[in-house]
């Protein structure tokens, strides 16, 4: 009796290896992230962008709310000019100038502040003298103010050949025609918007001053002049 092969009694299957299966699982830290937390990410990025916009509408009401509000320029007006303390030594026309303006507010809804002016007294295209004020001065809603301004000989300019030389003849005849300039930065106010500020400069041209001696001083032949806007 033959023995028993076992080895072809093995089975094709039994021959072939044994193929073993895997299977992948997601890890529980991959889990789906709340909602709330989605959210809160996408809105920080878009805080910055929200800044801008608010503060570009914010400019742009105010923008038009001065431009329907359109506050007037102050009208100014020189009342007075005095010349004093005379000398004539090229290149130099050097006095004393006393000017007194008053500064008006016209507008009935807006309150004005004027601060940083400077005066300049002009012969022609010829600078004589020039002072800058610091102090600066309020006025309220259809309200007027005086301002006075001495202009000393420690201010006086040296001037052209031919400017010098029309002074001069001039002030020989006893009448001189001075121009005198005013900047002046005006702040605008009224309730919660803020201040607007203009940089302003008026002219008050053709100022007759006579001169009844060489020694004596010298007044303004007209009885005061409207300054008028430059623009």
């Amino acid at each position: 009796m033959e023995p028993t092969n076992n080895y072809n009694n093995r089975t094709t299957a039994d021959q072939l290896p044994t193929q073993q299966s895997f299977q992948i699982r997601s890890s529980p830290s991959n889990a789906t992230r709340p909602v709330g937390s989605r959210k809160s990410s996408s809105f920080v990025p878009r805080l910055p962008l929200m800044v801008v916009m608010f503060f570009f509408i914010l400019c742009l009401i105010i923008f038009i709310a001065w431009l329907v509000i359109h506050p007037l320029d102050p009208a100014i007006r020189l009342n007075s000019l005095s010349v004093s303390n005379i000398t004539v030594s090229n290149p130099q026309f050097a006095a004393n100038y006393d000017i007194e303006f008053t500064v008006n507010n016209t507008n009935k809804k807006v309150n004005l502040f004027v601060d940083q002016v400077e005066v300049i007294v002009n012969y022609r295209k010829g600078r004589l003298s020039s002072k800058i004020l610091g102090q600066s001065e309020f006025l309220g809603k259809m309200s007027e103010a005086r301002l006075k301004v001495e202009l000393g000989r420690d201010a006086v300019c040296s001037l052209k050949d031919r400017v010098f030389k029309d002074i001069s003849d001039e002030w020989s005849k006893k009448i001189v025609n001075f121009n005198v300039k005013l900047s002046i930065t005006a702040g605008f106010e009224i309730g919660v918007l803020p201040t607007k500020r203009r940089l302003m400069e008026f002219q008050c041209m053709n100022l007759p001053v006579e001169f009844f001696s060489t020694k004596g001083t010298g007044k303004l032949m007209s009885g005061g002049k409207d300054c008028l806007v430059h623009a």
